[in-house]
């Protein structure tokens, strides 16, 4: 290992989600290497979690602008004047963004103290807008990088594609697993198949979840299995759940499970029969040796074997390869041949957790990650280009939110209703 260093990792909110879990992720390994790590954002259920490896300093990331997202408003000054006094009284010397607003805030702080900055983009199809300019952007998938050299022009040198952000050897520890008895007090029953799914029933998902509850229906005929949602009962969406109750009432007994989201919900995956998700939900039942089907928002995506796990990495295992709906028949059919072959399904399982080992695990790649920083920081980008690139991609945001009341103004009057007078006879 080369020098050591004091490293910032910052996102907008500490959520139970994919790019916190990342985040912490990256940073308890690079702590486990001798770095000196903190993590700044604003407070949220993963708080005391990261508080019991490392600091956390409270900074309020605003994210709306008069109900509409954006990555800048009036209230990002103090946001950004917050972290500048983070980065000086801790010395930091790279400050390691893990989404685009995020970075955009902690650009200017880091500018302001001329230390380096980086920024991770962990899915979706983020950025809505050009990112000022670094020497590296890290990005999870070749779908990312496309994204930023041909929409954005960025050059393909300074995209890195790596993909490492999970601790395997907390997610593959069996003694924090909940236990087969323990299931029960969850309404899940230990001595059927388990289809399990860590989700939550929010937009990007919600059509996926409706197909897959389609085909659960359909599967119940043949199998007398349970599918158990892991996060799905914090949601405000009562479609699905109203379509789980329908599936339980049909069949006279708890056919669809639906748990609130929990801390390390990755523990029930080991009790899966299969196991079904997008991205960090996949690949902790890769990591389990599950047969793993790939869910997004068109529904059945692919299943990770040999013969589709390219295409699917391509697009971060997001399910965005699938362009039009598949329906729940697919599914069903993908679904049964599992239940029906376990010799498949241990040959399906075995290749996606040695895929996983490979690609994913923070202790392997971590190399590439400090790398990455010592590359940033030893060819650092001049001064005022730096300016020159925060302004000039700042611009199009400030405009944005300055039109976006006058844009809704208009926008109601044009879909206002006329009001009907009644006519007295």
């Amino acid at each position: 290992m080369e020098l050591v260093m004091k490293i910032l990792y910052v996102v907008f909110e500490a959520l139970l989600g994919g790019h916190v879990l990342s985040a912490t992720t990256v940073a308890r390994e690079m702590k486990s290497r001798g770095h000196s790590v903190m993590i700044a954002g604003k407070r949220g259920r993963m708080t005391p979690e990261i508080e019991e490896s490392m600091p956390f300093f409270d900074v309020e990331i605003p994210v709306f602008h008069k109900r509409r997202q954006t990555y800048f408003t009036w209230s990002s000054f103090a946001a950004v004047w917050r972290l500048r006094k983070i980065i000086r009284n801790e010395k930091i010397e790279i400050v390691h963004a893990f989404d685009a607003r995020s970075y955009v805030h902690g650009y200017l702080a880091s500018l302001l103290e001329d230390v380096t900055i980086l920024c991770t983009l962990c899915g979706g199809v983020d950025p809505y807008y050009n990112l000022p300019l670094a020497r590296k952007i890290i990005v999870f998938s070749e779908e990312q990088k496309k994204r930023m050299t041909e929409t954005w022009k960025w050059s393909s040198e300074s995209i890195e594609v790596i993909r490492t952000r999970l601790d395997l050897q907390k997610i593959q520890d069996q003694s924090i697993s909940i236990a087969s008895e323990n299931l029960l007090s969850y309404g899940v029953d230990p001595n059927r198949p388990l289809l399990m799914m860590i989700t939550r029933f929010d937009a990007l998902q919600i059509r996926g979840i409706y197909s897959l509850l389609d085909a659960i229906d359909q599967l119940r005929t043949r199998f007398v299995l349970q599918m158990v949602f892991i996060g799905g009962g914090d949601a405000s969406d009562d479609g699905a759940r109203r379509m789980a109750k329908s599936i339980n009432e049909k069949y006279g007994e708890q056919t669809v499970v639906i748990i609130n989201a929990i801390k390390d919900a990755f523990r029930f995956l080991r009790h899966a029969t299969i196991v079904l998700g997008v991205g960090r939900s996949a690949f902790e039942g890769m990591a389990h040796a599950k047969p793993t089907i790939i869910i997004g928002h068109e529904g059945y995506a692919g299943t990770v074997s040999a013969v589709e796990v390219d295409e699917l990495a391509y697009y971060n295992f997001s399910g965005r390869n699938r362009k039009m709906s598949a329906g729940p028949d697919l599914l069903a059919e993908k679904i049964s041949q599992l239940l029906a072959d376990e010799k498949m399904r241990k040959e399906v399982g075995s290749f996606a957790m040695e895929y996983v080992m490979r690609e994913l695990d923070v202790r392997k790649g971590a190399l590439r990650i400090e790398e990455t920083y010592h590359q940033v920081r030893k060819k650092e980008i001049g001064k005022f280009a730096r300016w020159f690139s925060f302004i000039k991609c700042i611009l199009p945001v400030i405009i944005d939110n300055g039109l976006h009341r006058p844009k809704s103004f208009i926008k109601s009057l044009v879909n206002r209703q006329p009001k009907v007078v009644p006519i007295n006879r």
